[in-house]
């Protein structure tokens, strides 16, 4: 709750005090009015002190000054609360109000007095009393020339109060950069959507996403662009609402939409795909042209949950799984992910105390000339072996990485350890080749990413040359102008750079004849289909011309069998890398490999 919310809630319990105050004086004065005229009345029947009592006065007309008299008692008790409670008094007008308020109070307490004596001085003081209440006449009605101020000030102060009551009820439950709901009316919304499910039967669902590498964006480009993005991913789901479909924004990059009156399962992820379809076109902000990729997970009620925090953690959940299986989709919340979650959450804890026990270790695959069969170059993996699970797969470990951050002290570690270990090699006399290493989305968007290089380099003493470093087509696309900048700062160090995984992604031409690179890597998925029985070759086929063309080395993946290797050859290939040469080593392995191959001799039969 903010501090908005505290002041309404303060001036609410105000305003029930001054009410309790008001109501307390109210009753007290007008019972301490009547037992002074009871008084009056025993005193006068039993004719006490001597004085000079009159006959038994008119009750009604007792009753009347008894009433004139607490209701201006009870004038003066308000308008003394409301100087002190409330700013709707000023002193000027407190002074009016006292003033008249008091002098038409002692007239009346004097003549309800009179009422009960009788003699010449009472009937000279009647006399005057009846003169004056002339003068009282008219004050009476500039005393309510006055309270009708004191109401208008009040009427004011209360339509004031109510807009501010309006304005931080907004701020609260509406999220102030996008103008969408936020959290809390998520909350009560998906509360009151249970409900009606609960007694209607229909079906609802909870979607629930984030923007992959959003922090990216922040780190390069600033929190104003981030801002930017968050307003133009709004736009865009908004455009593709349909009815029944409401959109909330939770905090940083995280959102959710709230499904109700589902009449199946279809109707949830036919919203999902609607939200996926207006983020496939690029987005253009300040001359930046960048494709938003996200992770979306859906939970159903009844089926998945009965209450409102149930919901949200199983789209959660949901989220993250498919964050795991390579982001940029959407998944259904199943019951087997929460024993998942639970693993993961253990598997992050071992991850952040991995680097301090040195569990990671680096496998080396050799790259290999297609033409000479010499080894060219070899690509850094990073693996885990945890003391108690044994070897971790990196398609489990590396996802968890990029979610808890740790890949940036993963990734430099890995780097370290490459160029660390090519120098050495180089130093122990072995030909010197490339290394190559990997860099993720998250680590390409740090600011420091060159400065960082460029240390590692200073520190193990590896010339540039023999560096090389590969990025995925996604990680580009990201942000285009920002990523050319990045790769140009990378090569002015005489690093390399490839394009990992070439043909998955969705570079066009156009990127990549202004991409400042070296190489494409062909990716595997199109290797494995060059078979004696499933000759698929048009796809390498293109791609080798294509990266010919742009004066481009080409390097194959995954290759396995010779019938590929010789098809990738025939095809003009520059390099290949797979178990056909040598599965990924580890450092003293793979010093073996060279050791078997004196003087480089040629690997391959050609």
């Amino acid at each position: 709750m903010g501090a908005g919310g505290g002041q309404v809630f303060r001036k609410q319990a105000g305003v029930r005090r001054t009410m309790m105050r008001i109501g307390a004086g109210a009753t007290l004065s007008f019972g301490l009015l009547f037992a002074g005229v009871s008084l009056l009345e025993l005193a006068r029947a039993g004719v006490l002190f001597g004085w000079s009592w009159g006959t038994q006065p008119n009750q009604e007309v007792i009753l009347l000054r008894v009433m004139m008299i607490n209701a201006l008692l009870l004038t003066l008790l308000m308008i003394r609360n409301l100087v002190i409670d409330f700013d709707v008094v000023t002193e000027r007008l407190r002074k009016k109000l006292n003033i008249v308020n008091g002098f038409i109070l002692s007239i009346s307490i004097v003549a309800l007095l009179l009422n009960y004596f009788e003699g010449p001085l009472v009937t000279q003081l009647e006399t005057a009393i009846s003169l004056v209440s002339i003068f009282c006449a008219g004050l009476t009605v500039y005393l309510f020339h006055l309270l009708v101020q004191v109401f208008r000030n009040v009427r004011d102060r209360l339509s004031h109060e109510q807009e501010l009551s309006g304005k931080l009820y907004h701020q609260l439950t509406t999220d102030r950069l996008t103008g969408i709901p936020g959290r809390m009316l998520f909350q009560e919304h998906l509360a009151a959507s249970i409900a009606t499910a609960q007694k209607t039967g229909v079906s609802g669902a909870v979607l629930f996403f984030d923007l992959d590498d959003f922090k990216m964006f922040n780190d390069s480009l600033g929190h104003d662009f981030g801002d930017q993005v968050l307003l133009a991913v709004t736009d865009r789901i908004l455009q593709h609402s349909t009815e029944g479909m409401r959109l909330y924004r939770l905090g940083g990059d995280e959102f959710v939409i709230l499904l109700e009156g589902l009449q199946g399962e279809e109707e949830a992820t036919q919203v999902a795909e609607r939200v996926f379809a207006a983020m496939k076109e690029k987005l253009s902000l300040d001359g930046q042209d960048l494709f938003i990729n996200l992770s979306l997970g859906i939970s159903r009620f009844p089926e998945d949950g009965s209450d409102a925090q149930t919901l949200y953690r199983n789209a959660e959940m949901a989220m993250y799984h498919a964050k795991s299986i390579g982001r940029n989709n959407y998944q259904l919340f199943e019951s087997a992910m929460n024993k998942r979650a639970a693993e993961r959450l253990l598997l992050a804890g071992d991850l952040r105390r991995a680097l301090e026990r040195d569990e990671f270790f680096l496998a080396y695959q050799p790259q290999v000339c297609l033409t000479s069969g010499r080894i060219t170059g070899m690509e850094a993996l990073i693996r885990w072996q945890h003391p108690e699970r044994g070897f971790v797969s990196p398609g489990e470990f590396i996802p968890l990485a990029e979610e808890t951050k740790l890949i940036i002290p993963i990734g430099e570690w890995v780097l370290y350890t490459a160029c660390r270990q090519n120098k050495a090699w180089q130093d122990a006399g072995f030909t010197p080749v490339c290394v190559s290493v990997n860099l993720s989305a998250f680590q390409f968007g740090q600011p420091n990413l060159v400065a960082m290089i460029k240390k590692v380099l200073e520190e193990t003493g590896l010339e540039p040359q023999y560096l090389n470093l590969e990025i995925t087509e996604s990680i580009t696309m990201n942000n285009v102008e920002r990523a050319i900048n990045t790769m140009h700062e990378i090569n002015d160090l005489g690093i390399g750079i490839s394009i990992d995984d070439f043909g998955t992604g969705y570079s066009s031409l156009n990127y990549l004849k202004k991409f400042p690179i070296q190489t494409l890597k062909i990716d595997q998925s199109f290797v494995r289909d060059m078979t004696e029985e499933h000759q698929d070759v048009a796809i390498p086929t293109a791609i080798i011309a294509m990266a010919h063309s742009l004066n481009l080395k080409v390097i194959a993946e995954g290759v396995e069998t010779e019938v590929q290797q010789q098809m990738l050859r025939e095809r003009g290939c520059d390099e290949m890398q797979g178990y056909l040469i040598s599965r990924p080593l580890p450092a003293l392995e793979f010093e073996k490999l060279f050791h078997s191959l004196p003087g480089q001799e040629q690997l391959l039969a050609n």
